[in-house]
């Protein structure tokens, strides 16, 4: 009697630590500063748009123009110019965006010092002279200090306003115009399901060619809910674009499946050079559980009104693009069980077998994060992946793997359709 009730009170005590386990509130990522998922909107600190001169040397730098992200500048000493970069608001992961113009009264050579505030540099910089088309930095012009974690760049400024950024404009005009041109096509329709807090339009795209009276596949891709995460962006576009594109392979596609995308989710954050957050102040990559910011009550209301009752309408898949500092995809541990079960690994091993001179990482994480693959799992039961393209991947190479890896989950999904 002594041992079963022994027994007893060793299985009570495990259902006690179980369920204190599972009912632990998720806290962030390692790499998350406190407070990331504490999603209620935050105080921000708006950029003040000026454009701020040297008279006696003749030099200028302006952040009036939309994306931008200059908030002083001054001279340091006789040969060097100190940019000062600061987030919309603190603490926040360090992905530090600026964007300036620079241009000089006469012929001239400057340096100019990047600094920041509460970051550290990490994009290299890329110039342009027209604002659309785009180089990266000579590196015998840039350099980083080992000792503040700021950069060094070295300019040749003229009268023609030369333009500074992090990585290569994608503003609302550009993704609104892109929108527009993929819309002319007939079997893609574009709609504004929400506003951001200023009242910025958060626009759907639907591409399908499945009669609406007819049972289809679904497919869910979010992008840019964070601002400088702009080879995510570009990666997104190439993948869409290849779905919509006139090979065999994507109309049959479409003919079996429907594309709900919402590829610049952050509209806010892009017009005003943040480094991470919405208008709100909130990493909107963190408010997939509480849905506190109106970009994420948006895509989430839509997604609900579209599908959660719609028996003609089952998700296949989701796909949430970002950039970071390497190419890693973030698939849902193999042990939970999905529908189609164990795809990403399968889909990631076909792009990785095709690339085998490009490097790709692959972190699988549980369930618990209020991240937008998590929520897309546990409302549809469907697979999802967290997509992250490198930072300073080459773009050519870029939409290469992007297109292939559409043609290959077009593929996938077929065969699990079939």
């Amino acid at each position: 009697m002594f041992q079963s009730r022994s027994l007893w009170f060793l299985f009570l005590a495990l259902i006690i630590i179980q369920s204190c386990k599972s009912s632990k509130e998720f806290s962030g990522f390692s790499y998350d500063p406190e407070g990331a998922t504490e999603t209620i909107t935050k105080q921000i600190e708006p950029q003040y748009k000026h454009t701020i001169g040297i008279a006696s040397d003749g030099v200028w730098l302006s952040n009036e123009f939309k994306g931008a992200r200059l908030n002083n500048f001054y001279k340091a000493n006789d040969t060097l110019y100190q940019a000062v970069i600061e987030p919309e608001n603190s603490p926040i992961n360090n992905s530090p965006w600026y964007a300036f113009k620079a241009w000089a009264a006469v012929d001239t050579t400057v340096w100019i010092k990047l600094s920041y505030k509460h970051g550290e540099h990490r994009y290299v910089p890329k110039l342009s002279k027209d604002g659309t088309s785009w180089k990266r930095i000579n590196p015998q012009d840039y350099r980083l200090s080992r000792r503040d974690s700021s950069a060094f760049l070295r300019l040749s400024l003229d009268k023609t306003p030369l333009w500074v950024s992090a990585q290569e404009l994608r503003t609302q005009q550009w993704f609104a115009q892109w929108a527009d041109s993929m819309a002319r096509q007939s079997f893609i329709t574009q709609d504004t399901i929400g506003y951001s807090h200023q009242q910025r339009p958060i626009r759907r795209l639907a591409i399908t060619e499945v009669p609406d009276d007819e049972e289809r596949g679904v497919v869910i891709i979010t992008g840019r809910l964070h601002p400088p995460e702009v080879t995510g962006n570009m990666a997104a576009f190439a993948f869409l674009e290849e779905l919509a594109s006139d090979s065999e392979l994507a109309q049959n596609f479409r003919q079996n499946f429907e594309v709900i995308t919402y590829p610049f989710a952050n509209p806010d954050g892009v017009q005003n050079g943040h480094w991470r957050h919405n208008a709100g102040g909130v990493d909107l990559n963190r408010d997939w559980k509480n849905f506190n910011q109106p970009e994420t009550q948006s895509i989430r209301d839509d997604l609900y009104s579209r599908l959660k009752n719609n028996a003609k309408a089952k998700v296949y898949y989701g796909i949430d693009f970002h950039s970071t500092d390497e190419n890693i995809f973030y698939p849902i541990n193999r042990e939970v069980e999905t529908f189609p079960d164990d795809f990403t690994y399968r889909w990631l091993d076909a792009i990785m077998a095709d690339f085998p001179g490009i490097n790709f990482t692959v972190e699988p994480f549980d369930t618990s994060s209020p991240i937008t693959k998590n929520w897309i799992y546990h409302t549809f039961g469907a697979d999802a992946v967290t997509y992250e393209v490198d930072d300073r991947a080459d773009r050519n190479e870029l939409e290469k793997i992007s297109r292939r890896a559409a043609q290959l989950m077009m593929q996938q999904l077929l065969e699990v359709n079939s």
